[in-house]
């Protein structure tokens, strides 16, 4: 269990590469938010291993209010990862991720909370943080709701026996973000199918990802090829 709270204070300041939903809202709310979050989380690991993990599940859910300033909103997230080994060579992975957040006291959700996807840990195949809502200039500004999908299957990297160093996998991924008042529509998730490979490098958990988009529209930034240092999904 996690509890906490903490005092913010966030300045839009304006400038060329500034999206304009954030100069929007600090023309309608000022160019600075003040705001007293409280935070609570709970979360189980049961998994045989973080960074390299083939059983076990992880389930978090974390919740955040804006109670006392200028910026007021509940924000939560919710995440739950599976685990299923076939054998000692083969894991199905699973992860699923829901996000979802208001704006209190008449004021719609706060842009620079929003929730972000795209890329890597989200839906692989498309540019990091790209889908979702845009502004009139076309900037990706994510959106108050985020659902996430992930399937994998894990395998050694060939010639490697049972080395949990480096493996490869398979995916398909689905997923967007949505603005406060879009409904949410099957027709508008996004999907991908790929392979990667996943290596426990001297620097940290190294994971390369190639690739296809299967479902996507007009507009949408598509990145093929990407890697990241971090953990599984």
């Amino acid at each position: 269990m996690y509890f906490g709270g903490s005092v913010e204070r966030t300045e839009i300041r304006p400038g060329t590469n500034i999206p304009a939903a954030y100069l929007e809202y600090a023309e309608r709310f000022g160019y600075t938010s003040s705001a007293v979050p409280l935070s609570v989380a709970w979360s189980r690991d049961d998994r045989d291993s973080t960074i390299a993990p083939t059983s076990g599940a992880y389930r978090r859910v974390a919740g955040e209010l804006g109670v006392i300033g200028d910026a007021r909103y509940f924000r939560t997230n919710l995440q739950y990862q599976h685990y299923l080994p076939l054998n000692k060579q083969y894991t199905p992975a699973f992860n699923g991720e829901l996000g979802w957040g208001k704006g209190l006291s008449g004021r719609p959700f706060p842009v620079f909370k929003h929730f972000y996807s795209g890329g890597l840990g989200s839906v692989r195949g498309f540019d990091q943080g790209t889908l979702g809502p845009r502004d009139i200039t076309g900037s990706s500004i994510g959106g108050p709701r985020k659902i996430t999908l992930n399937a994998e299957v894990i395998a050694p990297f060939p010639g490697a026996g049972n080395d949990r160093t480096l493996r490869v996998f398979g995916f398909a991924d689905v997923g967007n973000v949505f603005g406060e008042d879009e409904p949410l529509k099957v027709d508008d998730l996004r999907a991908s199918v790929g392979v990667g490979l996943s290596w426990l490098s001297p620097i940290g958990p190294l994971r390369i990802a190639a690739a296809q988009p299967v479902r996507k529209q007009a507009g949408d930034r598509i990145q093929r090829f990407q890697f990241q240092i971090g953990t599984s999904f």
